[in-house]
């Protein structure tokens, strides 16, 4: 089958399209725009090697599998919305509260058309990446949820937090909410107008739920911890895309 893991690194030009950098940030580029135009399922890499410009056995020589692949393409979305939140909270100490962390994502993976076909419109893409995940980059997915877990317990130590549950289960609430606003939206007749709506109400919701009436000098002295952990994992994502593009 066509992008297997087993399919045979054949065909490559290793010295097309320039820069080694340069040419796995081509077939990333290309892709992301295959998967938001086809879905997972109806792509090959045969076609993300011809729209970019490069042989089969190119991308293998960056990439292993299909999955890799597009585990990457998933990952430097992943980036991109990580550091807009973490500018986000730079800019005000009020942005780490989880409701606003919550309306934010929302927004971001609306108006990112990579996280927007993954997670909304294709689980069982986002099953097949999130296994891959688990085996391909799993320091990186503890890390995930080590970093979410740490910042329940920074924004409890602070007294930003409404009293009950232990960080793993706030997690869990907050993780189900957000899943569930971005995957029920098109499955039911009562979804709000549109995304910043949605994204609106979801704040609401996630506020309502776990957040304690908001201190301007608790925040601001937790808003440091909380943005370190975020640009940690950041940094560390950084570095597993750069790795899988080298590998």
């Amino acid at each position: 089958m066509a992008g297997s893991g087993t399919e045979q690194r054949t065909g490559g030009r290793p010295g097309a399209g320039g820069g080694r950098e340069e040419r796995a940030d081509r077939i990333l580029q290309a892709a992301g725009e295959l998967l938001t135009a086809l879905g997972y399922r109806r792509v090959s890499v045969s076609e993300v090697a011809e729209r970019a410009g490069v042989g089969k056995g190119t991308v293998y020589l960056h990439f292993p599998t299909k999955e890799a692949l597009f585990l990457s393409v998933l990952m430097r979305s992943q980036e991109q919305m990580i550091r807009a939140e973490v500018a986000e909270m730079r800019a005000d100490p009020a942005a780490i509260l989880p409701g606003r962390v919550a309306s934010a994502a929302y927004l971001l993976v609306d108006r990112d058309p990579v996280a927007r076909t993954v997670i909304t419109g294709d689980t069982e893409t986002l099953g097949v990446l999130a296994r891959t995940a688990a085996t391909e980059v799993a320091e990186l997915s503890r890390l995930r949820f080590e970093t979410l877990a740490a910042y329940f317990r920074v924004l409890d130590g602070h007294g930003l937090l409404r009293p009950g549950g232990t960080a793993e289960e706030r997690l869990f609430g907050y993780s189900a909410t957000v899943t569930g606003f971005l995957v029920t939206g098109s499955l039911t007749p009562f979804a709000p107008a549109d995304a910043e709506a949605a994204a609106r109400l979801l704040g609401r919701t996630v506020g309502d739920a776990f957040e304690a009436p908001a201190d301007p000098e608790r925040l601001r002295a937790a808003a440091p911890a909380v943005i370190d952990l975020f640009q940690n994992l950041l940094d560390r994502l950084v570095e597993e895309i750069a790795r899988q593009k080298s590998s």
